[in-house]
This record gives C-alpha cells, sequence and structure tokens, in this order.
C-alpha cells in the first residue's frame, strides 16, 4: 500500500511556476514526508563533439549542473525554513527519463511527482515522450501535474476493475484505493471510486445491456474496507474513454488514480491502450501505481532496452 514518507520532485528550471513543487509541498505537510528536489536535464549543444571537444565540453557540462544545483539549494533554503526536510540533485541525462530512473532506485523515494504542460501547438494536453517512459517503467508511483490548482476539498478519483481484467493482479484496486484515500485524507478531500461495465455490441449490431447492480455486489467488499459510501461509487454503462472523463469533470475531480498493467511477454508494464487514449484526453493530475514488485522487475531490466 502507498505510504509517502518520501518525494521526489522533477524541478523544471527555467518555468516560473512549479506546479509540482506546489503539489508535493502540500502532501508532504499532511504526512510529514521528506523532499528532493531534482533537475534532469540534457542539451546537445553541450556534448563531446558538437561545438567543444570533449574537455572543454566536459567543463561546460559541470558548471551547467552547478548552476542548476545552486538553484535547487535556494529553492531548498526557502522550504526548509517552512520545517520541510529537503535534499537537492541535479543529473546529465540522454534520454533524461533513464536518469530519473536510475536515480528512483537508488533514493528509493515512495512518490515521483513531474509536471507535464500543454503542447504548445494544439489545445488539448498530450503527455511527452518523458512522461509516458516514467509512467511505464518508473517503480515507485508516479503523479503527472498538470495546471488545474487543487481546490481546499479536493476530489480524488480511483479507476478500479472488479473484474480483475487485462492481467491485472487481485490487489491492485485496494492498492489504488488506499492511494486514493491516502491523498483524500492528507488534502481533506473525497475519494470515489468509477468503473465502466460497457460491453460492445455483439458484431457490432446488438447491444449488450450489463448487469450494473452486479457490479456494485462485486465492489462492495472493497467500498466497505475502505470506508467508502456507496454514493461514492459510478458504475457506468457507456464507453470509459467517454465516461470516465465526463464523470471527472462532473465531480470538477483534481487526481485521477488508476493502475498499470503487465504485459509479461514484453517484460514491460504499459498503461492500457484505452487508458493512454484517456490520459491524454482529461485535465486532471494523474497518479499511475503498478502491482506489488515492480520494482524488482526493473531491476533486472537493462535501461538501454527501456
Amino acid at each position: 500500500m502507498l505510504s509517502v514518507k518520501k518525494i521526489l520532485v522533477i524541478i523544471e528550471p527555467g518555468q516560473d511556476s512549479q506546479l509540482a513543487l506546489d503539489k508535493s509541498l502540500r502532501l508532504a505537510r499532511a504526512t510529514h514526508a521528506a523532499l528532493e528536489l531534482m533537475i534532469c536535464d540534457h542539451s546537445s549543444y553541450l556534448e563531446d563533439g558538437f561545438y567543444f571537444d570533449p574537455p572543454q565540453a566536459a567543463i561546460l557540462r559541470q558548471e551547467h549542473l552547478n548552476r542548476n544545483r545552486q538553484l535547487l539549494e535556494d529553492m531548498a533554503t526557502v522550504i526548509r525554513q517552512q520545517g520541510f526536510t529537503v535534499s537537492v540533485d541535479a543529473l546529465w541525462g540522454n534520454p533524461p527519463y533513464r536518469q530519473i530512473i536510475h536515480k528512483v532506485l537508488q533514493s528509493k523515494p515512495d512518490l515521483l511527482v513531474q509536471s507535464t504542460r500543454h503542447h504548445e501547438k494544439i489545445s488539448r494536453l498530450l503527455l511527452s515522450h518523458q512522461d509516458w517512459q516514467l509512467l511505464r517503467f518508473c517503480p515507485c508511483p508516479v503523479m503527472l501535474v498538470k495546471d488545474k490548482p487543487w481546490p481546499n476539498h479536493p476530489a480524488f478519483v480511483v479507476a478500479v476493475d472488479p473484474d480483475h481484467a487485462n492481467d491485472k493482479p487481485a490487489d491492485l484496486d485496494q492498492q489504488l484505493t488506499a492511494a486514493g484515500q491516502l491523498l483524500a485524507g492528507s488534502t481533506q478531500g473525497q475519494v470515489y471510486l468509477f468503473h465502466s461495465c460497457y460491453q460492445p455490441p455483439v458484431s457490432g449490431l446488438y447491444a449488450l445491456r450489463p448487469d450494473v447492480d452486479a457490479y456494485r455486489e462485486k465492489t462492495a467488499a472493497l467500498l466497505g474496507k475502505f470506508g467508502i459510501a456507496p454514493a461514492n461509487l459510478r458504475i457506468d454503462e457507456q464507453e470509459v474513454i467517454e465516461s470516465l472523463p465526463a464523470f471527472l469533470a462532473e465531480l470538477d475531480a483534481s487526481v485521477l488514480v488508476m493502475g498499470a498493467v503487465s504485459r509479461s511477454a514484453l517484460d514491460r508494464f504499459l498503461v492500457g491502450s484505452t487508458a493512454e487514449k484517456i490520459l491524454d484526453l482529461v485535465d486532471q493530475d494523474v497518479l499511475v501505481i503498478k502491482p506489488e514488485g515492480f520494482t524488482d522487475t526493473v531491476k533486472k531490466a537493462t535501461l538501454s532496452n527501456l
């Protein structure tokens, strides 16, 4: 189950607002978690032989890292004055996500928080390549935060699967619900459970009517274990790519909590094709959690193959 004692926050140099840091501070204040601020970036301009010979490029890269580290120390000094425990690290990585994963394995945070922003050329938000790689391969839970601020009493929506479809371990719904409860308890918010029981038409012609009451019965034990009111459960008959974003909008929710799906034949974890469509559609922050034991899988994998 998710326990937040240490949060690794990816800082964006050059950005006036640090969305990931703002929300991490709110969680850390409630959970008394330690914070580690990190910048991991890369510029081909400073690679060996691009503009500079290797010795000079190495010096310039180190100067770049020193500037980033000083930026982080300046931020940490202010945060420490508020009573937080804060450490910092500046890394050089190409691609950065590999260094971030190495850092997670070394530092062992309970949660990684990173900002994701709207694409400059189109109106809706698209997750970056780094976002997707972290969602798939980061050993610890990953929260991608967007530019929507949390209200005083935010709503957290947990996407559950009572049928445990798509090779999901049976206890993953409990992990997800526990994470939603932790977030809600840390922010004076509420947690809601959501499941789409949509069944595609037979032969594309004849619609099937799912038994909604049966799905409520399957979810009753989960509600009872975590003390969630039945009114906070939504079982929807519509297709999930339509019904889940609509439910999030109806609640004006702040965070969507969902699980990763195992694809053992590929020795990797994917979010799932349907869920991947949703992630680019919703305005909410997204917390993705992998089943127990995923850290061992990452340790065995070679990051060069990611």
